[in-house]
């Protein structure tokens, strides 16, 4: 009497647990188009992004002025390096 008993209680739980199942899946089928359909939405969504850049623009601008203050070459170097090559080059020419 008792095993019959212990597979009544379990069968009443197992029933009962697939009545539950059962209203879960008809639950998500009525919530699973609007989900599908927000995000459809969100997947075609065109989202507008607004960056301020002028604190990132000023700085490259101050690295490029330090850039160029660093590599620039004299102008009196230029121009001892241009006499030089001259030279060398009235020097070549007279040679011949």
């Amino acid at each position: 009497m008792r095993k019959n008993l212990s597979q009544q209680k379990l069968l009443e739980i197992l029933v009962a647990e697939i009545e539950m199942l059962q209203q879960t899946t008809k639950n998500i089928k009525e919530v699973a188009p609007e989900i599908a359909r927000q995000l459809h939405e969100l997947r075609t969504a065109k989202m507008k992004v607004d960056l301020n850049t002028d604190k990132l623009e000023e700085l490259l601008e101050n690295h490029k002025q330090e850039l160029k203050k660093s590599v620039a070459i004299p102008r009196w170097f230029l121009i001892i390096i241009a006499t030089v090559i001259f030279w060398l080059i009235i020097e070549n020419i007279f040679k011949l």
